[in-house]
């Protein structure tokens, strides 16, 4: 089987899952999303697996950075997915809120992929088995809850797996701790713009809520964690004084089940003052 070519891409990171591991490779990885830049207009694009705890420092790219990357299509039938080298990458910039909190520069290099679907127009588009958009930025109507329940962890095969990779890295260096799993399933519920949406309810996957979890488990009472999550990433990230969206993805081998990767939450644009007259 002829192998693909490699190609130089510059992508904008704009997700970063929390780290699973995989019992096929026997590795501990990441899904990274992202926008293309380098072909005219912004595309999306997926790279997996990422080993990303095992990356160099200077490669471990934030999210809202731009990278340059040698990327090559993968077997996945997804379009938008691709594998990567990461002994290539370079990280180019990175795009800060701005201090208006209104992430006009991040909002610039997305363009028209800024909620160009709805969740229901996506899930629809999955119908079949056949190519299909499998990312999206969608712009909920209505987000009606966060829902919270303790993640029963690891099975044993994964603990084993986990404990054998924190010994050594693929590079023979000692790695800064072994992956734990998310204390905490986090599932949005939301109405999305389709008329007649039925509502949804998509499990959210991005790293910073698994470390959340993590960090709170060892500063507050047990009771209180489910509280301090939903006041974040219901009440901060989805609040009035915000513009949410968020960013789906589905499974290879389940196209119908989108998770969201992440949430884009600047401040909402302040109002233009009309005239008197």
């Amino acid at each position: 089987m002829q192998v693909p070519a490699k190609d130089r891409a510059r992508v904008l990171i704009t997700v970063k899952a929390y780290p699973q591991l995989s019992k096929r490779n026997r590795s501990e990885v990441v899904c990274v999303a992202g926008v293309r830049l380098d072909r005219g207009k912004p595309e999306w694009i997926r790279l997996f697996p990422v080993p990303f705890r095992d990356l160099p420092a200077a490669a471990r790219f934030r999210k809202y950075q731009i990278v340059d990357v040698d990327v090559r299509r993968g077997v996945d039938a997804r379009p938008e997915s691709h594998h990567a080298d990461f002994e290539s990458i370079e990280v180019v910039e990175s795009l800060e809120s701005g201090r208006d909190g209104l992430w006009a520069a991040r909002r610039a290099k997305l363009g028209d992929l800024l909620g160009d679907m709805t969740a229901c127009e996506i899930l629809k588009a999955n119908v079949g088995g056949g190519p299909a958009p499998s990312l999206a930025l969608v712009k909920p109507a209505e987000v009606l809850d966060v829902e919270v329940k303790v993640n029963p962890g690891f099975d044993a095969e994964q603990i084993a797996l986990a404990e054998m990779l924190a010994e050594v890295d693929l590079f023979g260096d000692d790695r800064p701790s072994q992956l734990e799993p998310m204390p905490y399933l986090v599932k949005y519920r939301y109405r999305c713009l389709s008329s007649g949406c039925p509502t949804h309810a998509q499990t959210l996957i991005d790293w910073e809520v698994g470390q959340a979890g993590r960090d709170w488990s060892s500063r507050y009472e047990r009771s209180e964690i489910p509280g301090r999550i939903r006041e974040k990433f219901l009440d901060k990230l989805c609040g009035d004084q915000r513009d949410p969206y968020f960013y789906l993805g589905n499974q290879k081998l389940h196209l119908r089940t989108f998770m969201v990767l992440g949430v884009w939450w600047p401040k909402k644009a302040p109002l233009a003052e009309e005239g008197l007259f």
